[in-house]
């Protein structure tokens, strides 16, 4: 049966491509290759032949084994500094705000405040001052706690150094019971805020972490105290907001425990 020629160019493209998403789960040698794939070991040597010429794959010659080169790592920088968060965030937001009927936001930090960037707000009889454009100081909200949380002790003591501390509410906290409560938001995975900034107001956030581990984000939800007290913002709310983040880091390329060497 007669084929046509762009048949087997993409045959051969998808070989390829096999071979390189193969070596990128482990270093292998040729022969390793041809039992995971069953290709001739010819072929995959001139495949992987083309890989080396053009940086995509590198060659140790004391191991006998072929991984990746640096033209896949200069493809993966480029792909996450073309990715556009608040695109990628408008759908889980919605996710979250459908299933839990509260507002939901995206939010960065801007030096040593919150920014709430992004935003998936629903329709209440009586709702809260939307969050979305503004900015709002890190000890007072649940995302800036969080962002305080994945500090290291040098931003840390110069954020407490620098910062001036206004008494919001009556349930602002004090530096010292900030501090005692970052080690705990950090291990727990979220962050709860309960009128710490706008009395009778409660929020709750998770980190978004990117390809190098770094909290760069969080995804929060606001809502009125009277409508979620603190009892479901640590269970049904807590489930939603963290699964969300984690939805989220997975789009930015956060690598998961199971899949690092």
């Amino acid at each position: 049966m007669h084929r046509d020629k762009s048949f087997y160019l993409i045959q051969n493209v998808d070989m390829a491509l096999r071979i390189l998403f193969l070596i990128e789960k482990e270093p292998m040698g040729v022969e390793h290759l041809h039992e995971k794939t069953g290709l001739k070991p010819e072929r995959i040597e001139k495949i992987l032949a083309t890989f080396v010429d053009r940086e995509w794959v590198s060659y140790e010659e004391e191991s006998g084994k072929y991984m990746l080169g640096v033209k896949c790592f200069e493809l993966g920088r480029a792909y996450f500094h073309h990715l556009d968060v608040r695109s990628l965030a408008k759908p889980i937001l919605r996710d979250v705000a459908d299933k839990l009927k509260e507002n939901a936001y995206l939010t960065t930090k801007i030096g040593y405040e919150v920014l709430y960037i992004e935003k998936y707000e629903v329709e209440k009889e009586v709702g809260i001052l939307s969050r979305f454009g503004r900015v709002l100081p890190m000890y007072a909200s649940a995302s800036g706690k969080i962002y305080l949380a994945h500090f290291d002790e040098r931003e840390l003591e110069d954020y407490f150094k620098k910062v001036k501390w206004i008494k919001h509410t009556d349930r602002t906290k004090t530096p010292e019971e900030i501090r005692k409560e970052l080690k705990e938001i950090r291990e727990k995975g979220y962050s709860i805020n309960l009128g710490e900034y706008e009395e009778d107001v409660v929020s709750i956030a998770a980190p978004v972490f990117d390809y190098a581990g770094k909290v760069g984000y969080t995804v929060s939800v606001v809502a009125p105290a009277y409508r979620v007290p603190e009892e479901l913002l640590a269970s049904k709310f807590r489930k939603v907001v963290v699964e969300a983040s984690e939805e989220l880091s997975k789009k930015l390329g956060k690598v998961s425990p199971n899949n690092q060497a």
